[in-house]
């Protein structure tokens, strides 16, 4: 069994090499080991499933380098697992109560000999046991020294244990209520100290120097004095539940919380303040390590990255003023020595390090205008009816005029776009010796005013201020998709990696497919990120082979990166409406060797520069998604299989999983305005609904879903199932509605044409439709669906979508949650799964006679099953909230379904299953929950392998 995406709960040093230390990180029930690669990134080394039986979360870690021995626990169990690094030898202990922390002491030099382990349990008791780590694996035995069980009974939510000994071991537990309860178990049973201040569950302990920092589900930062159990102040920064705690460089203590968010903070003999905020949009953060300027962290869902700091990690921000004397109406930075001024009284400046020249006046100049090339050599900016440009390198001008009012400039490449009143439109050259203007009028009948441009294979491509992109060829509109983005302007445009990127100020991010044959067409649209909102989304910034996304969240200027979503920038500059300019920068003085951001902007008429280091996140492991995943479905590119995710956070996700192991993010949409419920796929189409009664057609194209169709049914229900009933001639698909009604849909292959049909409409008694499959047989189309009262429907449908036969069959007294149908030899089985536990199958004849066979052997909701057929076997698989992966094998002669075997899978809340054959007598389950787990089953027993 493979896990992806499982939860990352602790991150640990292994190795100690200072030049290249070997990281240890959690990934469900197994050991992900990492090191760094000649080009600094950390890669994956090998992985160790530690809890195969009983599938819990690794909670904790601690590893004796010079013994090569690492401990693990989650749970109840603890294992020990000699010879880490090489021939892993493992060996499990089953403790009676969970366990909250451990610790190991081992302070003897010699290489093979024994150490004293400590537990804290969740009910507050702390247990010394022994152990000899020199025994082989398959003998280990451990000695139980003593346990000591606190007088302060109650609920351990976080604990922290220090001390190198038994002797000198201290125990801080945070409790369920919120006290911190220090204790010194070798000495007494009571505790030593109860601390008393925050307002909801202790979630984090961190211990540095002789201070105790904790976070609560108060939201709260506190820190404490542990020489004389004195509170010394509290700070707030996160705006949901702080989850985790770590130790920084220097005076800086490290917090993740629940929404993704990282708070810097640093500290004194006496306070504590907020440093930095870093939204990463990771999702909730549920572990940290720091280790040489980079801060690794994992989270709930899946993901393992890190952020990177500076050096002088306390000097990360300087703000300054520059040119105060100058009443500043708009500038432009030419670099970080050279600036064009233009200040309130239209006079237009160069300044530099040693000196301020005045260039030109003029009074009526538009602040908003001042524009600098793409290359950096000419600047330009206009008045009423005239437009000035000076070359930079000689301070040359030259003067256009027109008979029109200018109402904006643009440059593009090395050309000059005006758009003027009355709609009017011109592109301008300047010759080389600036003496001479070429100009050409747009033909462009668009009665809106163009806000932004780019040039791409010699095609125009400009959006305006009311929505729409215009595509123009040779000075002649060429397309024009009215409401690109709404009735919001569209606020820039960029070719990036061969397709069109465009944003607006509806706030969404649109990635159009650009063909030089065919019109655009838009292949998806999200939001710039998912760590951090941007209301206005307003220019894109391309620097050191990355892409950015710049815009504004009230007063707060935002950056973030275009393929990670992740938040590199987040100042306060008082809003958008000012003259602002944003430069990456290499290397400056405190951040040498690293990235540095330049933003300045105009504030009270100055000019104020902040620099910034850019806290890049670096991926080791990405998430599918961040919350359960509700459906998977799989479809071929280039003969490999890709899967499609949706999930409760409504996002659909294209991926494909590697050999290793991993998860490949191919494409992240997030055209869903509600969870995600069902995804079928049908090649090539995929369909996709869930809340908000919303419907979307994908074709995968070029690697990437493009959209299709989409369309909202009449009231605001939640579509909680779907399936395609055939894609040629036409596209048809029924679906369940969770107020009674089942649909089927028929669309044209051109998308022109819709037509629907109520299947099923509830009344009464009659529940609601939670599944729903097809099949066909004798090449009649069939449907099926279950209820929430427990009776199965087929109905047969004609070409025409009539409705020619309907069945109803009772098939048990309870909700039914699971079905799946499939046809041979004129037979037609269907497989129900209920609330109940209960696996049904159904074996028709022609006459629709049937024999049932029955198989209650799951303990609670089967959310999922499929019938699969080998070359050996008919067999049935399916899942239920007890966590376990069942397979049954089906006897269409003897009419019997028997259990064949199970396994426990290290997600919670299972909710999908697909089936496929690797071979003849291999078959590879993908089963999605909290994460996703790969199970093969190969016909031969023991039947379940590692494929």
């Amino acid at each position: 069994m493979k896990s992806l995406c499982a939860p990352v709960l602790t991150i640990k040093r292994g190795e100690e090499d200072a030049d290249c230390p070997v990281l240890l990180a959690s990934n469900g029930c197994m050991i992900d080991s990492y090191k760094k690669d000649h080009n600094g990134l950390l890669v994956s080394q090998h992985q160790t499933c530690v809890f195969e039986e009983r599938k819990c979360n690794i909670y904790g870690l601690t590893y004796l380098d010079k013994q090569d021995v690492l401990f693990a626990y989650g749970e109840k169990l603890v294992a020990v697992i000699h010879q880490f690094s090489s021939t892993p030898q493992k060996q499990v202990f089953t403790f009676k109560d969970w366990i909250q922390a451990l610790r190991v002491f081992n302070k003897q030099e010699e290489p093979r000999h024994s150490v004293e382990i400590v537990t804290l349990s969740i009910n507050n008791a702390v247990q010394l046991l022994r152990l000899d780590v020199s025994a082989g694996s398959s003998n280990l035995a451990i000695e139980e020294v003593t346990t000591v069980k606190s007088s302060y009974r109650v609920s351990i939510t976080h604990s922290v244990l220090d001390g190198d000994s038994w002797n000198s071991l201290r125990t801080v537990a945070g409790t369920v209520m919120g006290d911190i309860i220090i204790s010194y178990p070798s000495k007494s049973s009571s505790p030593f100290h109860v601390l008393r201040h925050h307002m909801g569950m202790i979630f984090g302990l961190l211990i540095k120097c002789n201070f105790l920092f904790s976070v609560s589900d108060d939201r709260s930062l506190h820190m404490w004095s542990l020489d004389d159990a004195r509170h010394l102040d509290e700070c707030y920064g996160h705006s949901t539940r702080p989850f985790s705690i770590c130790d920084g460089p220097q005076n800086v203590v490290f917090t993740g919380s629940q929404d993704g968010c990282i708070c810097m903070w640093l500290y004194g003999e006496s306070f504590v303040s907020l440093l930095k905020l870093i939204h990463t949009g990771c999702g909730v953060i549920r572990s940290f390590l720091f280790v040489s300027q980079e801060l690794f962290f994992g989270t709930d869902y899946g993901f393992f990255g890190s952020v990177t700091f500076p050096e002088n990690i306390e000097n990360m921000q300087t703000v300054n003023l520059i040119y105060p004397n100058l009443t500043v109406q708009s500038f432009v930075a030419v670099s970080q020595q050279c600036y064009y001024i233009l200040d309130l009284q239209g006079t237009l400046y160069e300044a530099n390090a040693v000196s301020l020249s005045k260039i030109m006046q003029c009074s009526s100049a538009r602040s908003n205008s001042l524009k600098l090339s793409p290359c950096r050599k000419y600047v330009a900016f206009s008045e009423d009816k005239k437009m000035h440009v000076v070359r930079i390198e000689d301070r040359k001008c030259s003067l256009f005029c027109t008979v029109d009012q200018i109402l904006d400039l643009f440059w593009v490449d090395s050309y000059l776009f005006l758009t003027l009143i009355n709609f009017k439109n011109l592109l301008l050259h300047l010759s080389e010796d600036m003496s001479e203007w070429i100009n050409h009028t747009l033909q462009i009948d668009v009665r809106e005013i163009f806000s932004c441009v780019t040039i791409h294979a010699g095609d125009l491509f400009l959006g305006t201020n009311k929505g729409s992109i215009v595509v123009a060829h040779d000075l002649k509109m060429k397309q024009i998709i009215k409401r690109a983005h709404g009735k919001n302007g569209v606020t820039d445009v960029k070719f990036y990696r061969n397709k069109l990127l465009s944003i607006g100020r509806d706030g969404k991010l649109c990635i159009w497919k650009r063909d030089y044959e065919n019109p655009l067409q838009l292949l998806s649209w999200s939001k710039p990120s998912t760590a951090i909102e941007m209301e206005w989304p307003c220019r894109f910034l391309e620097a050191t082979n990355q892409l950015y996304v710049a815009g504004f969240r009230g007063g707060n200027f935002i950056l973030v990166n275009y393929e990670s979503g992740h938040c590199v920038c987040d100042v306060w500059c008082g809003g958008r409406r000012r003259s602002w300019c944003l430069s990456v920068l290499e290397e400056n003085g405190n951040y040498k060797g690293s990235k540095s951001l330049c933003f300045e902007f105009v504030i009270k008429k100055r000019i104020s520069r902040i620099t910034l280091y850019m806290s890049d996140l670096r991926v080791i492991k990405p998430n599918l998604h961040l919350s359960n995943i509700t459906s998977i479905a799989v479809t071929k590119i280039d003969q490999k299989d890709f899967y499609v995710t949706g999930g409760i956070d409504a996002m659909l996700v294209l991926s494909r999983f590697t050999n290793s192991g991993s998860v490949e993010v191919v494409q992240r949409l997030q055209a869903h305005s509600s969870s995600v419920y069902c995804i079928s796929a049908m090649s090539p189409y995929l369909i996709s609904v869930g809340g908000k009664s919303e419907i979307f057609i994908w074709r995968l194209e070029a690697g990437n879903l493009q959209q299709l169709f989409n369309t909202r049914m009449k009231g605001d229900c939640r579509l909680l199932s779907v399936q395609f009933v055939s894609v040629s001639p036409y596209i048809r698909f029924v679906v369940s509605c969770s107020d009674g009604r089942l649909m089927i849909y028929e669309l044209s292959k051109v998308l022109d044409s819709k037509k629907q049909t109520v299947l099923f409409e509830s009344f009464g008694g009659d529940g609601i439709m939670v599944k729903v499959s097809c099949a066909s047989l004798n090449e009649i189309a069939l449907c099926g669906a279950v209820s929430s009262t427990g009776m199965l429907h087929i109905w047969s449908l004609s070409e025409l979508v009539d409705v020619k036969d309907h069945r109803r069959i009772e098939v048990e007294k309870c909700g039914l949650s699971a079905l799946s149908m499939y046809s041979e030899d004129e037979l037609l089985y269907v497989g129900v799964g209920s609330e109940s536990g209960t696996v049904s199958i159904f074996q028709f004849e022609k006459n629709w006679k049937f024999v049932k066979s029955i198989n209650c052997w799951h303990s609670a909701t089967c959310t999922d099953l499929r019938l699969h057929r080998t070359a050996q076997s008919f067999l049935v698989f399916s899942i239920a909230l007890d966590c376990r992966l069942a397979v049954f094998l089906y006897s269409p002669g003897f009419k019997m379904l028997s259990f064949q075997q199970s396994v426990l899978l290290n997600i919670a809340d299972p909710s999908s299953l697909i089936v496929s054959n690797v071979s003849n007598k291999l078959a590879k389950c993908i089963i999605a929950g909290t994460s996703i787990c790969l199970v093969y089953f190969d016909d031969s027993p023991p039947h379940f392998c590692d494929g």
